[in-house]
């Protein structure tokens, strides 16, 4: 199973650099795909926001959730009765950040694009809350 959720890992991981490398105008569009599903939500705000700001946030979001998704399938892929919890930790929390900033770095080859390290930092956070979220689960689960 360990090794099921490794491989899984490496491939999410390969969908985030694939996405980073993109061109603006397809990222774009990928992105309006889901603006347009959420636009209703606008009908019941007292201030809708406009659609090129839910592009931003739809796209920030996006950064996050990918490093939240991610950093669960490494601690899948490295938490086992017999790993010590510690290495795994800073493991896991490495490879999210160094994930963050070839994600960036990656973005600054697209048509385009720019890396940014605010978007690092989005990026890591994401990671963190799904490495968090997972320790909780386990707490919980005991």
């Amino acid at each position: 199973m360990r090794t099921l959720y490794g491989i899984a890992a490496l491939a999410f991981t390969g969908f985030i650099f694939y996405n980073s490398s993109l061109p603006a105008p397809v990222s774009d569009e990928t992105s309006y795909y889901f603006v347009n599903l959420v636009a209703w939500i606008n009908a019941f705000l007292d201030k809708p926001v406009p659609l090129p700001e839910m592009n931003h946030y739809i796209r920030k979001t996006a950064h996050f959730t990918e490093y939240f998704v991610q950093a669960l399938l490494l601690c899948n892929a490295f938490y086992t009765d017999r790993t010590d919890r510690k290495n795994s930790r800073g493991c896991i929390l490495f490879l999210s950040l160094l994930t963050a900033v070839l994600d960036e770095y990656i973005q600054l080859f697209s048509p385009g694009r720019s890396g940014q390290v605010t978007d690092i930092l989005l990026d890591f956070s994401g990671g963190f809350s799904g490495w968090l979220s997972f320790q909780l689960w386990k707490r919980i689960k005991r």
